[in-house]
């Protein structure tokens, strides 16, 4: 669906996907920049940077769990349409809406316990060794990533409702 087509819902959400996605791959940046530091540090001067494995540990959840959003709006996720292809609209439709619907539970559970998780953390004082970051903080992109990829499910769910209705 193209940008002006959209209702206001779907453009916040849209809007923060792409705000997820500038966060995703500024980490990847931070990343390859932490590394090459690293490399350097270790080989030119022997002394690597402290913490560069404690912090990739943290970075590369990050990257994933908040480029779903954005990747699930692109429909760019690894899909195996060999046998869903071959669908005529209104079963494929359906089909749709049923794996639609698994997919926000499981992520909606995700969010859930992401936020458990993180609250626990919180509570017992947790930091991440060599760093000294609070382990909560990192365990907050579970459920922000968890629930920006539930927003867009629940568009989907609604154009695919409306593909069901029509019929094709």
């Amino acid at each position: 669906m193209e940008t002006n087509e959209m209702g206001p819902f779907e453009k916040w959400i849209a809007r923060i996907s792409h705000v997820l996605i500038y966060f995703s791959a500024g980490f990847l940046l931070a990343m390859l920049f932490l590394g090459t530091a690293d490399i350097i540090g270790r080989y030119l001067f022997r002394k690597p940077v402290v913490g560069t494995v404690e912090i990739f540990e943290v970075l590369l959840p990050a990257i994933v769990l908040l480029g779903l959003a954005y990747t699930q709006q692109k429909k760019a996720h690894i899909a195996i349409d060999l046998f869903y292809s071959r669908l005529p609209p209104k079963p494929r439709a359906i089909l749709g809406f049923a794996t639609t619907c698994w997919a926000v539970v499981l992520f909606g559970l995700m969010g859930w316990q992401g936020i458990l998780q993180s609250t626990l953390h919180r509570q017992t004082g947790s930091v991440i060794t060599n760093i000294g970051v609070p382990l909560f903080l990192t365990r907050l992109f579970v459920p922000i990533g968890a629930f920006a990829i539930l927003l867009v499910l629940i568009v989907d769910l609604r154009h695919l409702l409306t593909q069901i209705r029509k019929g094709n």
